[in-house]
């Protein structure tokens, strides 16, 4: 699996690089082997007040399955927004992955 982060309009620091690697949660335990690449942007965006607030995308492509997983969540705390995307991508993946995918996971 390969795991891409990028930053737009915000700093990526090692910290939070590793942050982002360890609670995407897409583990060896075997239910995510059809998982074969992620992507990860890390933004800050304007809420319609003007306010900065932060925003997480994930994409997962899964193999075998002719679709791909998007999930975008935006909070005022960058590590919470992680936390949710994240959570989000791994339970639609698992979803696909039972449903359509060559392997049960």
């Amino acid at each position: 699996m390969q795991i891409v982060i990028q930053a737009d309009n915000f700093t990526l620091t090692n910290d939070l690089e590793d942050y982002v690697k360890l609670h995407l949660g897409f583990d060896d335990s075997g239910q995510y082997d059809q998982v074969e690449h992620v992507l990860v942007k890390l933004s800050e965006v304007n809420d319609e007040k003007g306010n900065k607030r932060n925003n997480c995308f994930v994409e997962v492509v899964l193999e075998g399955i002719p679709t791909h997983i998007d999930v975008q969540n935006t909070e005022d705390d960058m590590h919470y927004a992680i936390d949710l995307a994240a959570k989000r991508a791994r339970k639609t993946a698992l979803l696909w992955l039972r449903r359509y995918g060559a392997k049960s996971a």
